[in-house]
């Protein structure tokens, strides 16, 4: 059982989420022909150059083989310094390789002085599920750009690490609104009193979406989402009434649905 109810917030933080998938489907879809009948010794070559096209062209080609022998030359060329936009893109190479020998350059990426590489490094770590990666995500949570730490909140979500349920409540305190969708993926039922301490303190759209995932999740039980809407039906507000009645409407027929609308029916107006 998915939803697709999206807040606006939400809508924003899963474009950015999306980042890495839209590059991945680049670097898979065929890009050159030169690149599908290039060896692999000619794209190491190539990304080991100094010309900005064919250190592309070298990347696209190591990115659309998947080998983990790719790891290696990728992770050296960053080392060695490129300019911004090529690093994000070698970075997210090593992010669609998907392959944990990337993470450590990932981690070192963090401390990249261009947001959009650290971005991109937290992504890449999500996707490799990088040893290391958890700790590495919780740090970025700290970081100075508003971007990066959405980006973390949402791959810790991605990584599906129930201990982080804490750290992601801490920075939801800090106004690190993606957290509220990685809470979802990730709380249990012993999590809804922390989580509706925000209820009234955040706007109601900033909690939807770990509402959304809480009642999507196939391994949350169905008495915790009927209690979860109950608890809802309680603020009896119109902006609680229309979102339950969206709700119900998302969702197959069953208790679950069954309690929304009941829950939508009794507030008044």
């Amino acid at each position: 059982m998915r939803m697709t109810i999206k807040t606006h917030r939400t809508r924003g933080a899963a474009t950015r989420l999306a980042a890495l998938a839209l590059t991945a489907a680049a670097l898979v879809a065929p890009t050159s022909v030169e690149a599908q009948a290039m060896r692999f010794s000619e794209a190491v070559e190539l990304v080991q150059s100094s010309d900005a096209d064919s250190i592309r062209l070298g990347l696209e080609t190591l990115g659309t083989r998947a080998e983990a022998r790719a790891v290696e030359p990728i992770a050296a060329r960053i080392r060695s310094g490129l300019p911004a936009e090529l690093t994000q893109f070698a970075v997210t190479t090593l992010g669609v390789l998907g392959r944990r020998e990337g993470g450590p350059v990932l981690i070192e990426m963090l401390s990249h002085r261009d947001p959009a590489v650290r971005q991109a490094a937290v992504e890449a770590i999500a996707a490799t599920e990088a040893r290391g990666g958890r700790e590495a995500l919780v740090g970025a949570l700290n970081d100075m750009v508003p971007s990066v730490r959405s980006a973390a909140a949402l791959a810790l979500g991605q990584l599906g690490e129930p201990q982080a349920v804490d750290t992601l409540f801490r920075a939801l305190e800090r106004d690190v609104f993606e957290a509220a969708q990685a809470i979802g993926q990730l709380a249990t039922p012993a999590h809804m009193d922390p989580l509706f301490e925000f209820v009234g303190r955040m706007p109601f759209d900033v909690l939807t979406p770990a509402f959304n995932e809480l009642i999507a999740r196939g391994n949350f039980p169905d008495r915790a989402k009927i209690d979860l809407i109950g608890r809802l039906a309680e603020l009896a507000t119109a902006e609680v009434k229309t979102y339950l009645l969206e709700l119900a409407d998302q969702l197959n027929d069953g208790r679950v649905k069954t309690a929304a609308l009941e829950a939508a029916e009794r507030i008044s107006g």
